[in-house]
């Protein structure tokens, strides 16, 4: 668990192959001594520049970010450093969200390097609104930009270097998970000068232009279902394909909110298929959830949720929609606390409007179609094209993105990354695989969900993900030995 083992003797036990039961537990309560909990973060606000890239305006907003810095100058480093500085690029949620999500950085890499954590909230996101509730409006959400936030970032870094006594000879290292990801990777290829690596976790990159099919994530998570349980995928499919049915009649509607325990009554069909969206949704969501342990990630999830929710669909054969219903209880109702659901509210805090919808409007575009178990629907450009005009009045430029970001050839140029992907995890099949230099790793970890070697280490972690973070941590503390042996 990268815990600490104390003593020869419980090394030498513990390097032995068969180990009595009575010997082991003794062992786990004696050998290893427990994580320390995250350090606690005080909440800042920096005055953050609102256009980087126009320079006849100079308005602000408060950009939120957490500070926690009890570990910082608890070991001795050369040039006046107080320690390392540990500097997550927030996506597309609250950042706190993602401290808590975060400890193997908390709890294992910052009290072991000395390092201060600062963890930046992305603008439109969580407290860090330019334009408070209005930050949505039109004519207001055109400053939401992948490169603002990088703009941000680097800004933020460069503040604090120059403001915070102890900071300015220190190296900053940059992580992230999923879009997050995207976002260290694309800050070490634009602002090299400010970070000297990052840990992109399960960062997907297909993008128009990829040659990444845009079923690749279906198929990858109805290939993750089908492993857990024969037949799954299949009693799933089923399901859709009644409730597609369904959806065209009042009966088949009021089956439906029955059978799904809805709050509210379906009064036509788009409603109905609203419902489907929400399945969809909650099973995708499950699938990249799909931890060794139950976790809070924006929404309370089971332990193993794509499993649990196997298991409980093979106890109903007789009625495949209640089936689907009674197994997505794992995901959307696992405290047991709804007694009904309502699909306008019951949703993990990133999926709700408006800030990712429109980043996907403009740069992150990411086409996508939906195959295997899930109701088919082609990857259909034109229809998102509207779709984005009529939301945000924006025109969608579907090869930006590539252009832009440069895809997977734009990474060749960079340096001190690492792509780690958990193959349960349906975005895998978007990010990088191979290595593609001696400095930029890939590490692939099998039975692991989305960026879960970020999560704090667990005695339920499958051995691979405690190697992933093994291997982790070694080329962290290269890149930090390196820059002190350079500088």
């Amino acid at each position: 668990y990268q815990r600490r083992v104390r003593g020869g003797l419980c090394k030498m036990f513990l390097n032995k192959s068969v180990v009595p039961l009575s010997l082991l537990l003794v062992l786990i309560v004696h050998c290893f001594d427990p994580l320390p909990p995250a350090p606690p973060y005080v909440q800042k606000y920096f005055e953050q520049t609102l256009d980087h890239f126009n320079f006849e305006t100079h308005k602000t907003y408060k950009q939120r970010y957490l500070w926690a810095d009890k570990y910082w100058g608890t070991k001795n480093y050369p040039n006046n450093c107080k320690g390392p500085i540990f500097f997550y690029l927030g996506n597309e949620s609250p950042v706190t969200d993602y401290y808590e999500a975060s400890g193997f950085f908390t709890q294992v890499l910052a009290p072991k390097y000395g390092a201060l954590l600062v963890f930046a909230e992305h603008r439109y996101f969580g407290e860090s609104m330019p334009f408070g509730n209005n930050s949505f409006a039109p004519g207001n959400i055109g400053y939401c930009s992948s490169d603002q936030a990088l703009a941000d970032y680097a800004v933020l870094i460069r503040n604090i270097k120059k403001t915070i006594p102890g900071a300015a000879t220190c190296p900053v290292i940059g992580f992230g998970g999923s879009y997050g990801g995207m976002l260290t990777t694309w800050f070490r290829l634009k602002y090299p000068n400010e970070i000297i690596g990052g840990l992109a976790a399960s960062a997907p990159f297909n993008f128009v232009g990829s040659g990444i099919s845009p079923s690749a994530f279906t198929d990858a998570c109805t290939n993750t279902f089908n492993t857990a349980r024969e037949g799954c995928g299949a009693q799933i499919q089923a399901a859709f394909k009644e409730m597609t049915i369904l959806a065209n009649t009042p009966e088949g509607r009021t089956r439906i909110k029955n059978d799904f325990m809805l709050c509210k009554d379906l009064p036509d069909e788009n409603s109905a298929y609203a419902v489907i969206d929400w399945a969809v949704s909650g099973l995708q969501g499950m699938a990249m959830l799909d931890y060794p342990y139950e976790t809070n990630y924006g929404i309370s999830v089971s332990a193993w949720p794509v499993n649990n929710t196997c298991n409980r669909m093979a106890t109903i054969t007789d009625n495949n929609v209640k089936a689907l219903a009674y197994g997505l209880g794992t995901y959307y109702n696992n405290t047991g606390s709804w007694t009904c659901y309502d699909i306008d509210k019951d949703i993990p805090d990133w999926g709700k409007c408006c800030g990712w919808d429109y980043l996907a409007c403009t740069v992150v575009y990411q086409p996508f179609e939906s195959t295997g178990m899930f109701p088919p629907s082609p990857w259909n450009v034109t229809a998102d094209i509207e779709g984005c005009k009529d939301f945000f009045g924006v025109t969608l430029e579907p090869e930006w993105p590539e252009i832009h970001w440069g895809g997977f050839e734009s990474i060749k140029e960079s340096s001190n990354i690492i792509f780690s992907n958990g193959l349960l995890d349906p975005w895998h099949t978007s990010g990088v695989l191979k290595n593609i230099s001696s400095s930029l790793i890939a590490i692939v970890i099998p039975a692991s969900a989305h960026h879960l070697d970020l999560r704090a280490p667990n005695p339920a972690d499958p051995i691979y993900v405690t190697r992933a973070r093994e291997q982790e941590d070694t080329i962290l503390g290269s890149w930090i030995t390196q820059f002190f042996i350079t500088n």
